[in-house]
């Protein structure tokens, strides 16, 4: 979930703190007694990792995808199981480093990796099944979420959209909300308890499920303006060049969950 703005809140202030840290041991400038070699971060860094992240996100996807669409083609209920047990474990896994984003920026490549791979075979799972009841819906879900982080990009590039501290209060306070949302949803349905906040496929759809699926939408495209302005401090401030992979993090997170509310508000459209 997108608790990713609260990892790279801790980037910024982590930072801070090694920047503090770098002043007290090299002494005040002018007495520095060796000038610190650090490579900075550049966007570009963030970039190549955010594709990075995303190709291994989708490589991991088409594996329990070919094992659901093969497993619904030809019967084989046990491939299905399979990528259903994947798809649980990358869940798990997921919410897990999620989690720990909270607290502390993850800018661990394999942390990122084995975030991004997780996701990755949950999604093809779904995928598949959602595509077997709306035909098209993923490559539409696919197409809607490029053009809604395109947009996104360019309204902050052009200011017609930027952050401000209501606009981060905002957007955090309510990201603390849907995280607990998802998490009590997801508990509950571990428990077999239906809380009604999201229909599945082929069910038909409640004003309380258009609800949410809308606000998590337009929350999920709205975030995007909070990760652009702290990358693009970051990058300026000049943070070190491993705060690089907490930016990409933020924004795999960020194009997942776009395109999970995508597919799921896509789906609606057709029940």
């Amino acid at each position: 979930m997108q608790s990713r703005n609260s990892s790279l809140r801790n980037m910024m202030k982590t930072q801070y703190a090694e920047q503090q840290h770098m002043g007290a041991a090299y002494g005040p400038y002018g007495q520095m007694t060796q000038a610190p070699q650090v490579e900075t971060m550049r966007i570009d860094d963030v970039i190549v990792r955010t594709v990075a992240l995303v190709g291994a996100t989708f490589v991991a996807a088409m594996v329990t995808w070919s094992m659901v669409a093969g497993g619904i083609e030809n019967g084989d209920q046990a491939a299905i199981s399979t990528a259903m047990t994947l798809g649980g474990i990358g869940a798990v896994v997921g919410l897990g480093v999620i989690l720990f984003s909270m607290f502390k920026p993850v800018m661990n490549p394999v942390v990122c990796f084995v975030y991004a791979i997780g996701q990755g075979l949950l999604l093809g799972g779904v995928s598949a099944i959602f595509e077997q009841f709306y035909s098209g819906i993923v490559v539409n879900a696919l197409l809607a979420t490029v053009l809604v982080f395109g947009g996104m990009l360019a309204l902050y590039k052009f200011r017609i959209l930027k952050n401000s501290p209501m606009f981060t209060k905002v957007i955090v306070g309510a990201g603390f909300g849907i995280f607990a949302l998802i998490l009590v949803n997801f508990v509950a349905s571990l428990f077999g308890a239906n809380l009604g906040l999201f229909a599945a496929p082929g069910e038909s759809v409640s004003a309380l499920q258009w609800i949410i699926a809308i606000g998590l939408t337009v929350w999920a495209a709205l975030s995007f303006i909070l990760d652009f302005d702290m990358i693009e401090q970051s990058a300026a401030q000049g943070a070190p060049k491993k705060y690089a992979w907490a930016g990409a993090f933020g924004l795999t997170a960020g194009l997942i969950f776009l395109y999970w509310n995508l597919l799921r508000l896509l789906s609606y459209f057709q029940e």
